[in-house]
């Protein structure tokens, strides 16, 4: 199959760049130049890639494609990938998704390695403060808050998680604020009387 580009401005076609990215391409083609940014698999030369579905049991499994073998790993985020996710960019293997984090990056060494876990740290916000227990009503009306502002904010670690470590946060600071309110409700009743 050969792919073509098509001019923007005059919609004629040119051959495919033999680059990744080239600048002033294409005037010998349609007349303008173009600047021209590919996808570091459309100019590979390859055979076909055939995905075959994972049939042992103990077979490693791809990141993003969980019925396709892994036959890479990522040399960006660590994880598994298959044929069809796989990818040479600077001389490393590395998947769509972290290819996508490196192109706007100097390096890949400036790629990232770590993100904080919002969820582990308000669900310990609300936990550990049992152990000492007048600090309930500083540490719930944080957990809450990382809850509410941390929510949206995308993925909560490299590999993916659900957000129920968040809701269990909020659900066990809300008790706690609700323990404590009653707490200074029965102490302010006893003391008045």
């Amino acid at each position: 199959m050969e792919t073509e580009l098509r001019s923007l401005r005059s919609m004629r076609a040119m051959p495919m760049p033999d680059r990744v990215k080239t600048t002033d391409y294409g005037r010998e083609y349609v007349g303008e130049a173009h600047s021209v940014r590919l996808f570091p698999a459309a100019i590979r030369k390859q055979s076909l890639v055939e995905a075959e579905e994972v049939m042992e049991g103990g077979q490693s499994t791809c990141f993003f494609h969980a019925k396709l073998p892994a036959t890479a790993i990522c040399d960006v985020s660590g994880r598994m990938i298959c044929d069809l996710c796989k990818t040479d960019y600077q001389g490393k293997t590395v998947s769509f998704e972290a290819l996508q984090s490196l192109i706007g990056k100097k390096s890949p060494a400036d790629a990232k390695r770590s993100r904080t876990k919002w969820d582990d740290i308000a669900l310990a916000l609300v936990i550990l403060p049992f152990l000492f227990w007048p600090l309930l009503a500083i540490t719930a009306p944080i957990a809450i808050g990382i809850c509410a502002f941390q929510w949206r904010k995308g993925p909560t670690s490299l590999v993916r998680r659900s957000r129920w470590r968040y809701l269990l946060a909020t659900f066990l600071g809300s008790l706690e604020l609700i323990g404590v309110g009653f707490f200074i409700y029965s102490m302010m009743k006893v003391g008045s009387t």
